[in-house]
């Protein structure tokens, strides 16, 4: 067996964790779930952060499906607002379908990435994260307002 830096996977520590976390599980015969590689959150640390998970919208269309696009400007955010910081969320949407992507930049969006990691690894539906109620004033509440938006419902829109 080999993990991490060993073998052509996202170069990340918390890949080379989850690898061993998996390969340990097999030696001791506990049927470990494989990794959605896809589904791994990717930060780069500056300033503005920039992270994501999940496809991006040509990724999404080249395995065919039909894709639904929204970029929400996180100067409609209250806490983005009170950091003096400017940025975005992009949610990449199967058409009545899962989110597919979620793509980040912005100060502190890596913090975000646990909730966006949710979403797109139990394929939650845009309307279904929308309902959820997001605490204000904070950076989070930029994911319920994406999704919020991209179901037709935008509340603190900007622009």
């Amino acid at each position: 067996w080999a993990v991490g830096d060993l073998i052509p996977t996202p170069q990340l520590a918390h890949v080379g964790f989850a690898e061993g976390i998996m390969v340990a599980e097999e030696i001791a015969g506990l049927n470990p779930r494989s990794i959605n590689y896809d589904g791994i959150p990717r930060v780069t640390y500056s300033e503005p952060e920039v992270a994501s998970v999940g496809l991006s919208a040509i990724a999404a269309r080249a395995a065919g499906h039909e894709v639904v696009e929204l970029n929400y400007d996180l100067a409609g955010n209250g806490k983005a607002n009170i950091l003096k910081t400017a940025g975005s969320v992009k949610l990449i949407a199967q058409k009545n379908g899962p989110v597919l992507g979620i793509h980040m930049v912005g100060s502190r969006v890596g913090e975000l990435l646990a909730e966006a990691q949710l979403v797109f690894n139990w394929e939650a539906d845009v309307n279904d994260v929308a309902q959820h109620i997001h605490a204000h004033p904070t950076l989070s509440e930029a994911m319920g307002e994406a999704h919020l938006a991209l179901a037709g419902k935008p509340l603190h829109a900007h622009g």
